[in-house]
């Protein structure tokens, strides 16, 4: 025969013999004394058993109320661990946590991501920002997105998908081009290089222009931001990846392009994910709305190239990645 006793019953009871007291029970469930009491006695009429022993110092568990005390114990863990593992995975479901490279996160990402949240309400998004392929593999992560050759992080765990390129386009201020770039010719023009992304050899190839430019002195960057940042400051003449870094510069006036040639670069944005772990429906609706706007992105970038009259040129077919400012 099945005993029906009430949650609160078995609640009380499991507080009191972990406890230890009427007293501290009643603290603890935040009730009276004498409604632990009662709670003890209609568990006991149940199960027509005492689990008590009361004395004038104390009480002390029965045979039976140490039974039933060490299940409860049981039952009740596994009812805080099954309710945490739901409550957890409804917060994954609700959660993107999302990996950048810390130029696309700064300069694009974060300044758009506003108008994901608004439209998906209840949704969270971490971004965390790293240079260029510090993947972090010890991490959970819904996404990650940097930048290089085709798919070039993807391995057997993480496959990749292209979001999107870029133009690289020398800019400088329109001071520093008036005293240096006059009349297309170039006077001890001083080169800002991001030593993590060089294409200057290939600018110039697909420009047909002289390389001794080459020659210029230079001073390198670990980051695009940085270079844009002392380009401003007219420091010299450095290339922009326009499209995601140095387009807000050139629109705002800060930067101008002194040569209207951009090129095309060979590298991309890709988004790499686990192939392992499916994705959300928070996550699929960060994917969306991540390629949808990029996208339009892109539309508007070229539309902006058009009006400023910069002609965009292909590369050769090879890999810039680790090309070294030519000695």
């Amino acid at each position: 025969m099945r005993h029906r006793c009430s949650l609160t019953t078995l609640r009380t009871f499991e507080t009191l013999a972990r406890v230890g007291s009427f007293a501290g029970a009643a603290r603890e469930l935040e009730v009276t004394r004498p409604a632990v009491s009662k709670q003890i006695r209609l568990l006991e009429e149940a199960l027509s058993c005492r689990l008590l022993d009361r004395s004038p110092v104390g009480c002390q568990l029965t045979a039976e109320g140490r039974e039933l005390y060490g299940g409860l114990d049981q039952a009740f863990n596994l009812i805080a661990a099954t309710t945490e593992g739901v409550a957890d995975r409804a917060r994954h479901e609700r959660k993107v946590k999302v990996l950048v490279e810390r130029d696309f996160a700064t300069a694009w990402l974060a300044q758009r991501i506003g108008s994901f949240l608004l439209d998906n309400p209840g949704i969270s998004v971490e971004i965390v920002a790293e240079p260029n392929g510090r993947l972090n593999l010890n991490e959970s992560y819904s996404f990650r997105i940097f930048y290089g050759a085709h798919n070039c992080f993807e391995n057997e765990q993480f496959f990749g998908e292209a979001l999107c390129g870029w133009v690289d386009l020398p800019v400088c201020t329109a001071e520093y081009a008036q005293r240096h770039l006059g009349d297309g010719q170039f006077k001890e023009v001083h080169i800002l290089l991001d030593s993590n992304y060089n294409p200057w050899e290939l600018w110039f190839s697909v420009a047909g222009m002289d390389a001794a430019i080459a020659r210029a002195t230079h001073s390198t960057f670990n980051g695009t931001s940085l270079c844009l940042s002392a380009a401003m400051a007219s420091a010299g003449l450095t290339i922009g990846c326009d499209s995601f870094v140095g387009m807000a510069a050139i629109e705002s006036g800060h930067l101008v392009a002194p040569i209207p040639i951009g090129m095309r670069s060979v590298e991309t944005f890709t988004l790499y994910r686990s192939k392992s772990v499916r994705l959300s429906a928070a996550e699929k609706s960060f994917r969306e709305w991540l390629l949808k706007s990029l996208a339009e992105y892109d539309a508007q970038v070229e539309a902006k190239h058009a009006a400023l009259g910069i002609l965009i040129l292909e590369p050769p077919v090879q890999n810039s990645r680790n090309g070294q400012w030519p000695q």
